[in-house]
């Protein structure tokens, strides 16, 4: 399930520089220190390897397995020995409770003979292991340390879980710090994360392994992001398995169903490597550290109420494209109809129209959507092209043009005035195939031979003046194209 609030623009005087400053210090972290791990791990697995560590731990893990009905992981079948190094100890180390059993000495004891050899051998591979930047830095279960309850809050697994993060983070960040400003808003983000770390560390104590992430501090904005705004109704989008759209809602509403998710993913998936507790106690605190800001009177009402009154139709623009998106051309033409008709829509707009009724039965308003989309004052060359199909489109349904044949030659001469020659010439090509013979289309022919030969794109001009010749033989407007062409 996903639900991210975004009834809020993001504008300079609103712009989250505390936000801004804690997604460039988590990537800092991460690319400037976090990456370096790699060749930390790759050196403890060569030690790994060269002790001979593997002799003694693949046995007993192989063993350890059996007797829980499992099997050691890609096997090498050609050695028949165990899977490649690398794999062992990934095998090894992700499993927490073997681990920690082999830890404790429960797994290869002090009364076995090689017990002496192999104990000096995995301390020093532990040590080398552990001390990765990451494994300095991140939250341990099976320890209080409120230094690292602070850093593993500025850690992460991977790039991805950073990107997921930041993304939260971004959304979330625009709306709370505008609503506390940035000083309580930098104070609440790292409460409401060492609320979730000291939850997560309650649910998981004495537990092998650690936790790391911002998202408990993000959880704690979601959930001081409800209590802060209340019951005033808020724009989000949602997703849930194959259905989502855009509602609005009371933000209160919220705040059950962020904290229900995260609660039912806890009880139902526990051998998850989702911290789906740390999200929890984080929600938690962040409501109740959002109510606390109440109280106090920390809120900025002017920013809450400062909520843009105009209704630019963008909400239901977006909703029929859900809609249009399943293919539901009957919600998404009545969303779309009040939206064309106002004062110099965008031409996506347009174009969704023209698609619904496209597709609407006996296509009763298609002439009035390619009509619409035609008369566009177009704003760049993508825009010309979608109208140049827009029209070839239909006049692969239609075998009349949209709109008078006057007005398509205004729309060529606009082109040829602002140079872009590609699309006028493909609009008079088109009124050319219709066997047009308006004096206005010779000038048009005319215009685009001159405009080519300047452009020294004498197979345009001579493509132009061939037209020309062929529609309005003995012309004036063909004897000055020749002309062109001859000097040019």
């Amino acid at each position: 399930m996903l639900i991210v609030p975004l009834h809020r623009p993001l504008t300079r005087a609103n712009f989250p520089f505390i936000t801004a400053l804690l997604i460039l210090v988590n990537v800092l972290v991460y690319f400037g220190w976090q990456t370096r791990d790699a060749r930390v791990l790759e050196g403890a697995a060569q030690y790994y390897e060269q002790a001979g560590i593997a002799r003694y731990e693949a046995p007993a893990y192989e063993r350890w397995l059996a007797e829980r009905g499992q099997a050691l992981p890609d096997l090498d079948e050609e050695s028949g020995a165990m899977p490649p190094i690398h794999q062992l100890i990934s095998a090894i180390q992700n499993d927490q409770e073997f681990l920690a059993e082999l830890r404790a000495d429960r797994v290869i004891t002090p009364e076995q003979g090689e017990f002496a050899v192999w104990r000096p051998l995995r301390e020093e591979f532990d040590r080398r292991w552990n001390s990765t930047f990451t494994e300095r830095h991140m939250m341990l279960f099976s320890e209080w340390s409120p230094v690292r309850a602070f850093t593993a809050m500025f850690l992460h697994g991977d790039a991805g879980h950073l990107f997921g993060n930041m993304v939260f983070l971004a959304f979330l960040g625009l709306l709370v710090e505008g609503a506390l400003g940035g000083g309580r808003f930098l104070l609440l983000y790292l409460l409401g994360g060492l609320g979730g770390q000291l939850v997560s560390l309650a649910w998981r104590w004495g537990e092998t392994g650690g936790g790391l992430g911002a998202s408990g501090a993000i959880a704690g904005l979601m959930g001081a992001y409800c209590v802060l705004w209340g019951m005033r109704k808020v724009r989000v989008f949602y997703w849930f398995f194959v259905v989502f759209d855009y509602v609005r809602v009371p933000a209160l509403a919220l705040l059950p169903l962020w904290l229900g998710w995260e609660v039912l993913n806890l009880t139902l998936t526990q051998d998850s490597r989702v911290a789906f507790d740390v999200h929890a106690g984080g929600i938690v605190s962040g409501a109740l550290l959002g109510l606390a800001a109440v109280r106090l009177g920390w809120r900025r009402e002017a920013f809450l109420q400062d909520e843009p009154v105009r209704d630019d139709g963008e909400a239901d623009f977006h909703r029929a494209m859900l809609h249009l998106g399943k293919l539901e051309t009957g919600p998404a033409r009545e969303l779309l109809r009040p939206l064309i008709k106002r004062a110099a829509p965008p031409l996506p707009r347009l174009l969704a129209w023209y698609r619904c009724c496209r597709y609407q039965p006996g296509r009763p308003e298609l002439a009035d959507a390619a009509a619409r989309v035609l008369r566009h004052r177009d704003g760049g060359a993508s825009e010309r092209q979608q109208m140049r199909e827009t029209l070839g489109d239909w006049l692969g349904l239609e075998s009349r043009l949209p709109i008078p044949e006057s007005e398509l030659l205004d729309l060529a001469r606009r082109w040829l005035d602002i140079g872009a020659l590609d699309d006028a010439e493909s609009l008079l090509q088109t009124l050319h195939d219709e066997d047009s013979a308006s004096p206005a289309l010779a000038d048009a022919w005319l215009q685009l031979v001159r405009d080519a030969l300047q452009g020294k794109d004498r197979a345009r001009a001579e493509r132009a003046a061939q037209n020309l010749s062929l529609r309005f033989p003995g012309s004036a407007q063909t004897g000055k194209a020749e002309f062109l062409r001859q000097a040019g």
